[in-house]
Order: C-alpha cells, then structure tokens, then sequence
C-alpha cells in the first residue's frame, strides 16, 4: 500500500492506493484539478481544498481575521492550485496495529525453541511412545502387503498365466499396437482458424459489455447510434468522445447541419477538411465514419500524453486560451471531466 505524505513526512489517510502508478495518476490529477486552492496559515500550514474553499472555512476567515491593514491578517493567504508539497511513501503497519517485540515472553509456543528435544524421549511421555508404535505397526503392515501381493505375480509370471493374456501387463505388443494407432491417426492440432474465431468470440463479448456501458450515457440521445462503434476505441479515447460530446452538442441535442438541412452528425465542435458547412464545422456522412475520423484525432493526441481533460483544452483552445476566459475555460475542463472519469475510472 501507498500513501501521500505532506512536507512534514505525515501520511494522508484519504489519499492511500495499491500500487504507486495509480498514486501517481491520482497526484497529477490534484495538481491539475482546476476547481482546488490551498490556504498557507500563519505557523507555515498548508491545507489544500479539492472543490474550493469550504463555505464554513471562508466565514471562519472573514469572522477572525476581517479586512483590515494589520500584519496578522497578511499572514493568511489562499491561492488557486495545489502549493502543498506532497510525495508518494510506502505504508508500514496499519494505524493502530503495533509490532509484537518481546515474542519470547507471549505464549509457551514461542518459548519452544528455546527447550531441549530431550524430554519427548523421557520414559514417562507415553502419548510419544504410543503414536510411535501406532505409526511403526503401520508401516510394518504395508511391507507384509507388498512383499505378498509381489510374491503372488512372481509365481503367476512363472507359470506362463500372464503371457497368455494380452494387454494385462504393458508389453511389446501394446506398445506396437499404440505405435501403429499413432501413425494412422495422428494428432490434430487446432487451426489458426479455430483460434482466431475462440479471439474474436472473446473480443466481441468484451466489445458488447463496452457497448452496455456507454449506452448508459447515450440511450435517448441522437448520438445513440454511434456506441457500437466507440465501443471498438481504447477505452481512454472513447471516454474523451463521449465526455467532449456532452460537453459541445449535449450528445447530439445541439450540432451544426448541412445546406439541405441534414444532421451533419459532428457533435464535438470539431472544424475539419471534411465536407465542411458555411460556419466551418465538418459533416460526417454516417455514425462510423465520424467516430473514425474523431478516433483519429483524438488517439493521435493520446499519443501524445494527453491524458486527463485540462491536458485536452487544446480541443476547445487551440494553441491559445488567451481569448476565451479563465471562467469558459474551467467550466469546459470540469463538465468533459464528468463522463470522461467515469468510463475511464
């Protein structure tokens, strides 16, 4: 087990994983998280807020330290982001469980080490003496048996009962008879074409439970007809469609059409070379093949290392947010974040 542990070395219980990849992932999504800010106290600490700073805190602060001019007051600061310095650490022993020192005092168990085997062979432990005999009239018995039933085939095979049965005892005829079955019917081995189906049966039935969660998103919506197909991407681009989608169009309720007035099926604001309409959004001819031409896009920035939705603002951006409000850009980061971590959970 992980945990991360503030600058002062002590453990942050709610923050605890299995392993440390998933630490890591969960500390960048902290320190990218848009919505955090973090208060510095006048003793040096540093307490940091997921969602903003709690309603309570906030009049807490406005009660004891109200506007004013006064050093003390300057002391206390907030600002937007994570400013905490946080790392990863292995846990040890639980919190309250404590490590037995002194195992030598607990128990007779422990202390039988440290006694001599001597007293087991002492002529008043009858319980050792009677388990001995017990175990050595067993084996005793079992030689008897063997050494009998040995003694009953050694005559048979002497007075020529055996060779004249066939196949009791594995001899050079059953072995010839196996050898000449084995020639005229060898061995089949499965084919690739057997194999490949058994896969594809697997992926089909994996694909189809994808299916069923996704649809959970968009059953009702216009964008209903494309699951089976974001079903076929990596799980991190398909939850990137789904998430930005609902975020552009509501899952198809508000997208561009053509001249003749037809869905252009872009539900993502995306603004491509294909077939584009006189506002500069692109018009997909069917549900497949806007999923391909999305998928594309969006697992080429994957590649990239794009990974979580505030990486992802290049979407809405481009290579600026200059011009689009700090506002615009937290809330567009936040609502693709709402579908997008719970189908990449």
């Amino acid at each position: 087990m992980y945990c991360l542990v503030d600058f002062r070395n002590r453990p942050q219980n709610k923050y605890t994983f299995h392993s440390r990849e998933h630490a890591r992932e969960c500390l960048n999504k902290i320190r990218n998280n848009p919505l955090g800010v973090t208060v510095f106290y006048p003793d040096g600490r540093r307490e940091y807020f997921e969602n903003g700073l709690p309603t309570m805190l906030r009049k807490k602060l406005q009660t004891d330290h109200p506007k004013a001019s006064s050093s003390a007051d300057k002391k206390i600061s907030i600002k937007r982001g994570y400013h905490v310095k946080c790392s990863i650490k292995k846990l040890g022993t639980l919190d309250g469980v404590c490590q037995i020192k002194n195992r030598g005092k607990i128990g007779n168990s422990a202390n039988w080490n440290k006694k001599s085997a001597l007293p087991l062979f002492m002529l008043g432990n009858f319980k050792f003496y009677s388990c001995l005999a017990v175990v050595s009239l067993f084996l005793f018995s079992s030689v008897f048996l063997f050494q009998s039933r040995l003694g009953k085939i050694a005559s048979a095979d002497a007075s020529g009962d055996i060779s004249t049965k066939e196949g009791i005892v594995a001899g050079a005829t059953d072995v010839k008879a196996t050898s000449e079955e084995f020639e005229n019917n060898p061995i089949k081995l499965a084919d690739e074409d057997l194999i490949f189906n058994l896969l594809s049966k697997i992926e089909a039935e994996k694909q189809g439970e994808f299916e069923k969660e996704i649809l959970k998103y968009l059953k009702g919506k216009p964008m209903e007809s494309m699951a089976p197909f974001i079903a076929k991407q990596p799980r991190t681009v398909a939850a990137f469609i789904v998430g930005i989608a609902m975020k552009e169009s509501k899952f198809g309720v508000y997208a561009p059409h053509d001249a003749n007035g037809r869905d252009c099926l872009n539900y993502w604001g995306y603004r491509g070379p294909e077939n584009t309409t006189a506002s500069g959004y692109s018009c997909f001819s069917s549900p497949e093949n806007a999923i391909q031409v999305i998928g594309k896009k969006i697992t080429k920035l994957v590649a990239q290392g794009i990974s979580t939705p505030a990486e992802m603002i290049s979407w809405k951006c481009g290579s600026s947010c200059a011009g689009h409000g700090e506002e615009n850009v937290r809330k567009w980061i936040s609502d693709v974040g709402i579908n997008f971590y719970k189908i990449n959970s």
